[in-house]
């Protein structure tokens, strides 16, 4: 039998867009998919930087499942999720890894000013914190300069994916005039932009969990 990725989503979004990076990057592993809107809800009803349990319970939950289905790797899609997916992969013996992780660990290891492009302060404690414990072994400090935008992610979850990506392309192009060494998508959904900030040109690295982080997946399995 080929191999098999399980892919867990909070948001319907990020299921096309792992559709669309893995054909590229993967082509002929099998993709499976778990979404639920209860995790996000949940952790929107809860303190900025507190993972609800009920939260760390179904991931553990999905997780198991995806194993028991057969996959040989599970991918977290969503950013809020880096504690719950440590906790969880803690019970499986396939890897459970954080999609963004692959990228955080790039501009923590590469860079010093780094922006970071956010569209909800509930992200900034688990891109601070994973950012963190990537620096931790390189001994390095990274400084972030996180955007702030708080108003736009209504425009994404309204389906308004123009006006949402014309404002963050806005966002990266003032983080670059301060003069950030690399830009940081803090949210797994910017990497359905990824077109669009290639055709925007920046004069620094900009990082999405795009087609690197969908490679990386590729490369754990062997692909």
């Amino acid at each position: 039998m080929g191999k098999l990725a399980g892919f867990v989503h909070t948001t319907p979004a990020t299921i096309s867009m792992a559709e669309k990076f893995m054909v590229r990057c993967a082509p002929g592993v099998e993709i499976v998919h778990l979404y639920n809107g209860l995790v996000k809800r949940d952790n929107f009803a809860n303190r900025i930087g507190i993972t609800p349990k009920s939260n760390l319970v179904r991931w553990t939950g999905f997780a198991r499942e995806l194993e028991a289905a057969g996959c040989d790797i599970i991918v977290s899609c969503c950013s809020l999720m880096s504690r719950a997916t440590a906790y969880a992969a803690q019970a499986v013996d396939v890897p459970f890894i954080q999609l963004d992780a692959v990228m955080q660990d790039t501009a923590a290891n590469g860079y010093g000013l780094i922006g970071v492009i956010n569209t909800t302060e509930y992200v900034v404690p688990y891109v601070t914190e994973n950012m963190q414990k990537c620096a931790q072994a390189s001994g390095k400090q990274p400084e972030l300069l996180f955007s702030n935008n708080n108003s736009v992610l209504a425009l994404f979850n309204a389906g308004d994916f123009d006006n949402h990506d014309r404002i963050v392309l806005e966002d990266m192009k003032r983080l670059e005039a301060r003069g950030v060494d690399c830009i940081l998508m803090g949210q797994i959904p910017f990497a359905l932009m990824e077109e669009k900030i290639k055709a925007a040109v920046f004069s620094v690295p900009v990082l999405v969990a795009g087609e690197a982080a969908f490679r990386h997946v590729a490369a754990l399995l062997g692909a």
